[in-house]
């Protein structure tokens, strides 16, 4: 009985789900088309047309592989990018474009992209010496206006630098008379010493202030060292393709003159002349104390630069950005480094170094646009102050550098104290007229084989005198 009750139920109830199911099977049937439309007008979204391309920016990188500076170049980029989500940022470094980190090679590429109907990079690596290489290829020393964006006329670019990169003249006179970009990089050129070695063998040298008669002290108790069994007692790491012994040289004559201009200029006068005897003086009393090692003839630079690092040799003469540099190679062993004034004749309120631009941006690129926006973007308080932490290094950016002096980090405070005492008074010639007049501009080769001879002993002061003025256009 209560088996056939429950069958009657379950019978209505699917009776009754068919009767709504029809219906609404029914009700479909009979709609109008203007439903359908309604319902297509809904979908129509999945139909939309793809997002835009975004457009792509083919940046040239630099500092792969120096610490921190390869650091601030990734974070830039993704920062561009972020701000600028309509652009794909191609950030690439000169080893991934060209197979090797070489400004001669960069310029050589440069002239290929110059020499394209259009670029096919948009922002490459170019600093002065990189443009004068450019314009050696092209014979054309004024290239840069043709080809390069001339950021004095972009807005805002000279607000964001200090005030001397856009009033001496000096600056756009190393790019063919423009400036092509941000001038981030600042470095003074110092002689590294490790001071590890040095306390092991109980020597030392002033780290500011140092004159010449300090190096000839501590270039003689190395001597010693050596003659008491020492092998890694020597003052300096030089090599057989970059002889950056020269800006010891350099920073003699400069410090005969009151300001860097005269130290840079290559007249013949009395004061000259003086002032590169006395340097070529002071170099021979060096090389009574043999202070370059054995094989600098042999070593390129490349292979040269751990030798002060692994404590071989007691110092080595290089720019501030050695820091970086060395930083990548062994941070640790990088903390026996000290930078030192370079020893001088008498005391001088200016330095060896300078200002350099680091990329720029071609006129007929299909991302000019955006290239200049990027470098743009690098023109800031925020980018300087980053980069002084970084890299320990000045730079023409303005920013608020004070507020990084309260650390006790040497490096950083080096750098400071530096700011302090010579600020905008830096430069450093880049070809060897500061000592033989206009007549020597291209004898930089046959001006360092006299350098090092000095140093090595192998000729004498008046025999150098001699062969700098078959050089130049007057004998020192």
């Amino acid at each position: 009985m209560r088996r056939e009750v429950y069958g009657r139920y379950v019978r209505r109830i699917l009776f009754s789900l068919g009767i709504i199911v029809g219906c609404m099977l029914a009700w479909t049937v009979v709609q109008p088309p203007a439903v359908a439309v309604q319902s297509e007008t809904l979908a129509r979204p999945s139909l939309a047309a793809p997002a835009q391309p975004k457009r792509v920016l083919h940046w040239m990188g630099h500092w792969l592989g120096e610490d921190r500076r390869e650091t601030l170049v990734r974070e830039m980029a993704r920062e561009f990018a972020f701000l600028h989500p309509d652009v794909s940022v191609d950030l690439r470094f000169p080893p991934e474009i060209i197979g090797v980190r070489s400004q001669r090679r960069t310029a050589e590429f440069i002239v290929e992209q110059i020499h394209r109907e259009r670029p096919a990079w948009d922002v490459v690596w170019l600093d002065d010496t990189i443009y004068q290489q450019v314009a050696d290829l092209l014979g054309d020393p004024s290239w840069g206006a043709q080809h390069l964006v001339d950021f004095r006329n972009v807005a805002g670019f000279a607000a964001a630098h200090k005030p001397f990169i856009t009033a001496d003249p000096i600056y756009a006179a190393q790019t063919g008379g423009i400036l092509v970009g941000p001038y981030i990089e600042g470095e003074y050129t110092v002689l590294w010493l490790n001071r590890d070695l040095l306390a092991r063998l109980d020597l030392t040298l002033p780290e500011r202030g140092a004159r010449w008669q300090d190096l000839l002290t501590l270039a003689e108790g190395l001597q010693q060292a050596r003659r008491d069994g020492r092998t890694d007692a020597w003052l300096l790491s030089d090599s057989s393709d970059w002889l950056t012994t020269q800006y010891l040289f350099q920073a003699l004559v400069f410090s005969c003159f009151d300001n860097v201009a005269e130290g840079r200029g290559g007249d013949d006068t009395p004061s000259r002349r003086a002032a590169v005897r006395a340097a070529v003086e002071a170099f021979a009393a060096l090389g009574r104390f043999e202070p370059l090692i054995p094989t600098h003839t042999q070593t390129l630079w490349m292979d040269s630069r751990r030798l002060p690092l692994d404590g071989r040799v007691a110092g080595f003469v290089a720019g501030t950005w050695m820091y970086s540099h060395w930083s990548g190679l062994d941070a640790q062993r990088m903390t026996r480094m000290v930078p030192t004034q370079l020893p001088v004749l008498r005391p001088v309120n200016h330095a060896l170094g300078g200002y350099i631009p680091t990329w720029a941006v071609f006129k007929h690129a299909p991302g000019r646009e955006d290239g200049i926006a990027l470098l743009r973007h690098w023109c800031s308080s925020d980018v300087a102050e980053r980069w002084v932490a970084y890299t320990k290094n000045p730079t023409g950016l303005r920013g608020d550098l004070a507020k990084l002096g309260g650390g006790a980090d040497p490096f950083e405070v080096f750098m400071l104290d530096m700011e302090r005492q010579v600020g905008p008074r830096v430069g450093r010639a880049a070809k060897p007229s500061y000592a033989l007049g206009s007549a020597g501009v291209n004898k930089a080769d046959e001006f360092n084989i006299v350098l090092r001879g000095l140093l090595t002993g192998s000729i004498t002061v008046e025999a150098a005198l001699t062969r700098l003025g078959e050089l130049g256009a007057w004998r020192p």
